[in-house]
């Protein structure tokens, strides 16, 4: 507050002795005043409400007189009083401090940041400083640590703008009114009334006066003390003015809007811009999404000519400032763009581009020099047609190559050079992200990110249209399609290679990608594209031609009868010439050609060659007749196997017996016979359940319906028909389920349904026991149930003809893997009989038979059984240490007498595992058998004899 009171008197003071001089001159220099009494108190009651308000305005605005305004100066009493508080430094723009000038403008966080942190080592700190020579400042600063070239060219931008700002101010400050009437030879009314109102006059400068001048006399009127006769006296003080004023050159004179030159200038500048609309002439620039949003919300209510446009700029750019969303970024494109689209319209009819700031300010009735107004006024002879057909003309001038050359020179080098890579231009071939990374120790991202912001300042509506326009020309369609009348979409990436590099890139920067190219010049069909001539010639749309020419040539040959003809393949491939197709057909089949007949074709994939010879037959073959065929029409040999595999794969082709296939078109059942057969199976596995076995259904189904289905009908068929239904799901022995989540878990095997009968029944089955139990089902053989059962390590043989779980017969699985360690320990100095292997197991296992030892061990990988005789292949890894211990025990025991606690002492002391419990050798006997019984029993064990 203290500082405050001390600016509001110091402020008082110097306006109280403004207001003292003023009232001194008036009095010393004896003028009348014809004013009434009653005026004079008024005109003082307001000057002492004017410095009230002035006082409370430099309170408001202490804190922030160090921030920096982009408005022009004004040298009021007010301006003045505020400069006393202001540093020195600022007090001259060229002294302002960079780092305090970002700060004020609120540049980016980056560069505020590297002033700062860098302030003792900048090559320049000041604005004046750095603007005696620019560009080598720019480039000292480009040099320092974290600057770079973006935040480099964003300081300079500053600078310089904030030096052009300096020079108008300056030049705004030599016509500032208050100026201009004190050093005229006025009335001492005019100069009170001046004076008294410096700091809220309507305007401040003569060239703002100039504007506008009836409506900134009518403006002045309002003024108190100043009546039409003091405003008639001001408007003729500052129309004398203006001849003297000179431009910033200061060697041009500047001509009012009043002057006759002036007004021929607007009109010929009407007749420039005729016909230009805002702000379509701007979408034609392609500006950036929110600036663009920002012009369609201007343009509901604002649709104008592009000249008015131009005559209003001020008041339309302010008026999209104040739009949502709109920041000072989306301005400053606006005037860029406005920039080109004036510097481009006086490209094409021959006028130099230095014209158009003259051209701007001349259309918001602005001065300008008398050279300017003249080439303005030059531009008025030239016809709107004709800078139409200039247009055109220069349009259609230029080639691709040229139109590409010149875009990519105006790139920085690295964006110039990472193009020109991407795309081959001036080199053989170009290169991937992956490629070009290196190059710059970046990633491939932002290699792609480089790519696409150089492409971006291409992609206006402008650029697009003188591209697609040369395209056009240069007949870039035409060369996608030749020799073919087809381009399919795998074809893309071939065909490109048809273009030169200029004209890929020009595609990519017109259409967006060359199948946006496509869609836009030619027609799509299913097929893939073609040229809307060679549609209208053609009798039917051509067929889906996806897939590489390799597999359009196999499905060309999968459709036809033997022999296989070259013309037939060519009408089904339209997009290809027959010289194309014949060269694949010898590469990638090995074909050798008769004429118009394809003789052999050996690598022809094995698919077709069944379905040619199955199409040939007309009937079921089985492998074995297939293969004959095969070798005899296409030269090759394959085995039953792969032939039976191949068949059973194809949708075409189904399974009618063991071996057996045919195709669907050589069936005698029709369509309804088909899905008849699909349906009542259907509705059958949706009433049980689960997955049934295809002989069962036949049976129970289609059992006495040979008459209406056919003598080759049955079970195989069956499985065939429905396994090309997707409501159907088909599983190994000849099962059929209902294609759904719950049915897919609630498939079995044959053996899981076996070990599923064997769980629920709690006791040993024969295998006639189980088949019954699984009729309804599976029509299985008990061979087939013997087989599984037997390689089966869930189960073991408990009796001739009888299994039972293993779990039952022989224990828990820790019970198991006992049992394996004991037998392995067993078996570790040779095989033994099954016999002999029970006996030796009996003192540390109990008793066990023979049987379910050998159908235990049998499925067991370590063991191998041959007959009844039982060796080890392969020792368990603890087995094998301990048995390495326990013999070195013993040997060093002395005649091989066993000393368990000794044992144990050494396999803890080593880490091994202590297994004498499963060691028959350490096992105790109750009642051991006499000398002559244990060696009686091992002689018949070794003969087989139980």
């Amino acid at each position: 507050m203290e500082s405050v009171s001390r600016t509001l008197d110091q402020t008082e003071s110097i306006q109280l002795e403004e207001i003292t001089e003023a009232s001194q001159t008036e009095t010393a220099e004896a003028k009348v005043d014809d004013t009434a009494p009653d005026e004079r108190l008024e005109a003082r009651a307001n000057s002492d409400d004017d410095v009230t308000v002035l006082r409370l305005g430099l309170a408001i605005d202490e804190p922030f007189h160090g921030i920096y305004s982009k408005k022009p100066a004004t040298y009021t009493s007010s301006s003045r009083s505020r400069q006393l508080e202001r540093p020195t430094s600022q007090n001259i723009p060229e002294e302002e401090q960079l780092l305090d000038l970002a700060i004020q403008s609120f540049a980016s966080t980056r560069l505020i940041n590297v002033l700062r942190n860098a302030e003792v080592e900048l090559p320049a700190n000041t604005v004046a400083s750095y603007m005696r020579a620019p560009d080598a400042a720019r480039d000292a600063f480009m040099q320092l640590e974290n600057f770079g070239e973006k935040t480099a060219m964003e300081l300079d931008d500053l600078v310089r703008k904030f030096a052009r700002e300096a020079d108008q101010n300056r030049q705004a400050a030599a016509d500032s009114i208050v100026d201009v009437v004190r050093g005229a030879d006025c009335s001492v009314r005019l100069l009170n009334a001046i004076a008294a109102h410096s700091h809220r006059l309507p305007v401040n400068t003569v060239c703002e006066y100039m504007r506008a001048p009836e409506h900134s006399r009518q403006a002045f009127l309002e003024l108190p003390n100043l009546g039409r006769k003091s405003a008639d006296e001001l408007d003729q003080i500052l129309r004398s003015f203006v001849p003297s004023v000179t431009d910033p050159e200061g060697d041009q004179e500047l001509i009012s809007n009043e002057d006759g030159h002036f007004q021929r200038a607007i009109r010929a500048a009407e007749i420039f811009f005729s016909g230009m609309l805002y702000p379509d002439e701007l979408f034609e620039w392609s500006p950036p999404t929110r600036l663009a949003n920002l012009l369609k919300i201007d343009q509901l209510e604002h649709q104008k000519s592009f000249v008015e446009f131009l005559k209003t700029y001020d008041e339309t750019a302010s008026r999209i400032r104040s739009l949502p969303g709109c920041g000072r970024k989306s301005i400053e494109q606006l005037d860029e763009i406005v920039s080109k689209l004036m510097d481009a319209r006086l490209s094409i009819c021959g006028a130099g581009s230095e014209i158009a700031p003259d051209l701007r300010r001349l259309l918001r009735g602005e001065f300008v020099s008398r050279t300017s107004l003249e080439s303005i006024v030059e531009l008025g002879s030239i016809k709107p047609e004709d800078i139409k057909a200039s247009e055109t003309a220069s349009i259609e001038d230029l080639t691709v190559a040229e139109i590409i050359a010149a875009s990519v020179s105006s790139l920085d080098e690295r964006q110039r050079d990472i193009l020109k890579r991407r795309y081959g231009i001036n080199s053989d071939e170009a290169e991937t992200l992956e490629q070009v990374a290196p190059r710059y120790d970046v990633t491939r991202e932002r290699i792609r990110q480089i790519e696409k912001k150089a492409k971006q300042k291409f992609e206006t509506k402008r650029t697009k249209k003188i591209l697609v326009a040369a395209l056009e020309k240069e007949g870039t369609l035409e060369r996608f399609f030749k020799n073919r009348k087809v381009v399919s979409e795998e074809q893309i990436g071939a065909v490109s290679k048809l273009l030169t590099a200029e004209e890929r890139l020009a595609v990519d920067l017109a259409y967006g990608d060359l199948r946006s190219f496509l869609d836009a010049e030619s027609v799509r069909t299913q097929a893939g594209w073609v040229q809307e001539q060679d549609l209208l010639l053609m009798s039917h749309e051509p067929e889906d031609l996806s897939g590489s020419l390799r597999q359009r040539i196999v499905s060309a040959i999968r459709d036809q009868h033997l022999p296989i003809r070259l013309s037939q393949i060519a009408s089904l491939l339209p997009d290809y010439p027959l010289s194309e197709i014949k060269a694949e057909l010898s590469g990638r089949f090995g074909a050798t050609f008769d004429s118009d007949i394809v003789e052999s074709a050996a690598i022809l994939p094995i698919s077709v060659r069944c379905v040619l010879i199955l199409r040939e037959a007309g009937h079921a073959m089985h492998c074995d007749e297939v293969r004959a065929r095969m070798y005899e029409i296409f030269s090759k040999d394959e085995s039953i196997q792969h032939i039976g595999s191949t068949l059973a794969r194809l949708e075409e082709v189904l399974i009618v017996e063991r071996g057996t296939y045919d195709l669907y078109e050589n069936l005698s059942l029709t369509d309804n016979d088909l899905q008849e057969i699909r349906d009542r199976t259907l509705r059958h596995l949706e009433s049980v359940g689960g997955f049934v076995s295809a002989k069962v259904l036949f049976s129970g189904l289609f059992q006495g319906e040979t008459e209406r289905f056919g003598i080759a009908f049955g079970p195989y068929m069956l499985l065939g028909i429905v396994q090309d239904d997707k409501r159907f799901e088909t599983k190994r022995g000849l099962m059929i389920g209902l294609a759904s989540g719950d049915n897919k878990s609630e498939f079995r095997g044959l053996g899981e349904d076996v070990l599923a009968v064997l769980t629920e029944a709690k006791r040993s089955m024969t295998l006639v026991e189980i088949a019954e139990e699984l009729e309804g089902r599976r029509d299985v053989l008990t061979t087939s149930i013997s087989i599984g059962l037997e390689n089966s390590p869930e189960v073991v043989s408990v009796g001739r003809g009888r299994f039972d779980l293993t779990v039952r017969a022989i224990g828990q699985e820790e019970r198991q893997a006992d049992l394996i360690l004991a037998c392995a320990i067993a078996l570790v100095n040779g095989p033994k009989t099954a016999f002999a292997l029970s006996e030796v197991l009996s003192p540390v296992w109990g008793e066990i038979q023979t049987r379910p030892l050998l159908s235990f061990l049998k499925n067991r990988a370590i063991f191998d059984v041959d007959q009844k005789i039982v060796s080890i292949i392969e020792l368990p890894e603890a087995v094998a240490k301990y048995v390495a211990i326990r013999d070195r025990v013993l040997e060093v025991g002395g005649m091989g007498v066993p000393d368990a606690e000794a044992l144990q002492d050494a396999l803890e002391s080593r880490g091994a595992p202590d297994l004498t419990r499963l060691d028959h050798l350490f096992a105790s006997k109750e009642d051991e058998q006499g000398e002559g019984e244990e060696l009686l029993g091992m002689i018949l064990g070794d003969f087989g004899i139980d």
